[in-house]
């Protein structure tokens, strides 16, 4: 089983009478948001199902990735994954069959701790828009690559 964890892209706060959950991309989120995907659009992955957020941010982030991403059989928003905690992940990729490649798109501080605990490193960052490739293998999840759109940027 592969995963793309995936923190939304950078949101604006232009508007602040909108909600948290109603706060779109702004320019540099979008841009982040295409770079990513073009980048992960390399490994010409088949997504069984793509797990995203309910808000405007994460749902715009996976529009954009749509664009470029192989094949999806599934897209399920799912609403606990709003501000979801490190353990409310951990249940959904639990969920998922042991084959295929899953893409789960969230938010921090959630998405981030749940990579701190995996891979037992409490300095790890997760800017926005950054994916994090898992495998599990053997019944033992595993942190592969963690790909940010600043370091996308310098290559």
């Amino acid at each position: 089983m592969n995963i793309v964890l995936t923190r939304h892209a950078k949101s604006s706060w232009d508007n602040l009478n909108l909600t948290d959950h109603d706060r779109p991309l702004n320019r540099r989120g979008r841009e982040d948001a295409e770079l990513v995907a073009k980048y992960l659009a390399t490994y010409e992955y088949t997504y069984k199902t793509i797990l995203c957020s309910t808000s405007k941010r994460t749902s715009e982030t996976l529009e954009i990735f749509l664009n470029y991403i192989h094949k999806v059989d599934q897209i399920n928003y799912l609403s606990n994954l709003y501000h979801a905690s490190a353990e409310t992940i951990r249940k959904e990729i639990t969920t998922l069959d042991t084959d295929g490649t899953y893409m789960l798109l969230g938010h921090n501080p959630g998405i981030e701790d749940f990579l701190r605990n995996l891979h037992k490193d409490t300095s790890l960052k997760v800017p926005t828009c950054s994916i994090a490739l898992l495998s599990n293998q053997n019944n033992y999840l595993r942190l592969n690559k963690l790909i940010t759109p600043k370091e996308l940027k310098s290559q």
